[in-house]
C-alpha cells in the first residue's frame, strides 16, 4: 500500500536555507520527517519555493498544487472590474504575474 499525505499548508516551507550555523533547514527536515514515518507521496498546496521537492528523495514525490485558478476564478465571479495586480514585495513579483496570466485567462474564458 501507499500513504500520502494530504498538506495544506507545509510548515517551514519558508526555511529553505541555513541563517546561522547550526541552524537547520527545517523544510528539509519535515521533509525527512515525513520520509522516515513511511509516506511515499505528499500533496501541498501553493509551496513557497520550488526547491522544496529536492529535499525528497526520489521513493516520496510531492506534489505542488495551485489555487491560483480557483481563486481567480473566485474573484472574476465576485465582479471585479478592471483588477490590478500587485507584489508585495520583488521576490513576490513572478507569482504576481503568474496569478495576473491565470486571472486574464478566466476573464477571456468568460
Amino acid at each position: 500500500f501507499r500513504i500520502t499525505a494530504v498538506v495544506p499548508y507545509f510548515a517551514y516551507g519558508q526555511q529553505t536555507q541555513k541563517l546561522k550555523s547550526r541552524v537547520p533547514v527545517s523544510a528539509s527536515d519535515i521533509a525527512t520527517l515525513w520520509e522516515e514515518m513511511g509516506v511515499d507521496q505528499v500533496m501541498s498546496v501553493d509551496v513557497h519555493c520550488g526547491q522544496i521537492a529536492g529535499f525528497f528523495s526520489p521513493r516520496c514525490c510531492l506534489d505542488n498544487l495551485s489555487c491560483l485558478p480557483a481563486m481567480a476564478k473566485y474573484l472574476w465571479q465576485k465582479g471585479l472590474h478592471d483588477p490590478v495586480v500587485v507584489a508585495p514585495h520583488a521576490t513576490g513579483v513572478p507569482r504576481a504575474k503568474e496569478f495576473l496570466d491565470v486571472l486574464v485567462g478566466v476573464i477571456r474564458d468568460s
